[in-house]
């Protein structure tokens, strides 16, 4: 029996690729299981094939659910893979998970004789290591968590005693300012003692004289 051996690649990843072995009379549903098993994805998403032409141009689809299944589409399990090789280097476009929309390329490179010791389908090469699955959605999971973060540091804090202890210190100079201000002004609406001299040498100037057995005064 005829075994088809594959290359598939990611499109954005052409470095990174799996040689895939697979009989003849094997479905598409048993590719699709091997792709995503030689790329550690688990199996929980939509997934469909499409043959291609030289150019990568979408010809047939292949899809893994019967809710997808719409004219001219055709269902993974009831498909053959000898039913859509056409040419030596068949082509096809395998895409998985639709809302992450994973693309690959597959290539027919060779056909090879069944081997009754080995169990098909199986990946016979593996060069590089798959992109994680999941990549974007940590990506976008890390991003929740920064603007998170960013709305949790524009809630007041409780002060730390440090802080509070260099606000008190603030507090006191800002107090001790006032209060040095205050008595500026205390000061410049005390007169001082020249003009107190002053003003008693004109009152004296403008007094009645004093007999000469009064005693003078004292002053502050």
């Amino acid at each position: 029996m005829a075994v088809y051996k594959f290359r598939l690649t990611f499109e954005d990843y052409e470095d990174i690729y799996r040689d895939i072995e697979i009989k003849s009379t094997q479905t598409f549903f048993d590719f699709h299981e091997v792709i995503l098993q030689s790329i550690a994805f688990d199996m929980k998403h939509a997934a469909s094939f499409f043959v291609s032409d030289d150019f990568w141009r979408k010809g047939t689809e292949i899809t893994l659910l019967e809710e997808d299944i719409e004219p001219g589409v055709k269902l993974m399990k009831n498909v053959k893979i000898s039913t859509f090789i056409e040419q030596p280097n068949q082509r096809f476009i395998y895409l998985y998970d639709k809302q992450v929309l994973w693309s690959f390329q597959i290539e027919l490179i060779k056909l090879v004789q069944e081997d009754i010791k080995i169990k098909y389908p199986r990946c016979l090469k593996t060069v590089g290591q798959a992109p994680k699955q999941y990549k974007q959605q940590l990506l976008d999971k890390l991003k929740q968590e920064q603007e998170d973060n960013l709305l949790i540091d524009k809630i007041p804090q409780e002060d730390e005693p440090d802080t509070l202890q260099l606000k008190n210190e603030e507090k006191l100079i800002f107090d001790e300012n006032e209060v040095a201000d205050l008595h500026e002004d205390e000061n410049d609406l005390v007169p001082s003692g020249d003009d107190h001299d002053e003003e008693n040498k004109e009152e004296g100037d403008d007094a009645e004289p004093e007999s000469d057995n009064n005693e003078e005064s004292e002053t502050w």
